[in-house]
């Protein structure tokens, strides 16, 4: 189910990002690249709240505040914010499909988050299990 879930988001991205279908990398394999991509861009965020959190925090708690952070950031577009996901796409990503897709991800992945839903945002904090 989760698993399920994480695939669908993960195809909402690349479906925004307007990749062509026979340059998808191998549909599975860009769905899982996909998914450690927004893993790892939630832990990044877990991270940086880390301080918000250190009290008595239900889940829902860290999920509300998760799901306003990601949505917040994703509509703002800023400098910082680019440049910490360009870093994880550079890394996951071969230079010749970070020079040719780079961009439309970036942006699919700002697009996607800022329509999150709540169930999503549970889905990926449960994910990233930090």
């Amino acid at each position: 189910m989760n698993n399920e879930k994480l695939k669908a988001i993960s195809a909402k991205v690349l479906n925004k990002a307007g990749v062509p279908e026979d340059e998808k990398f191998g549909s599975v394999i860009a769905i899982l690249m996909m998914i450690s991509i927004i893993l790892t861009v939630i832990r990044v965020l877990q991270e940086c709240n880390k301080n918000k959190l250190s009290g008595e925090y239900t889940a829902q708690d860290k999920y509300n505040l998760y799901g306003s952070e990601i949505k917040e950031y994703s509509s703002r577009r800023g400098m910082f914010t680019k440049m910490r996901i360009k870093r994880i796409l550079r890394r996951e990503l071969s230079k010749e499909q970070y020079a040719k897709y780079g961009m439309q991800l970036l942006n699919a992945m700002l697009d996607t988050g800022a329509d999150l839903k709540d169930d999503e945002v549970i889905t990926l904090v449960e994910a990233a299990n930090v």
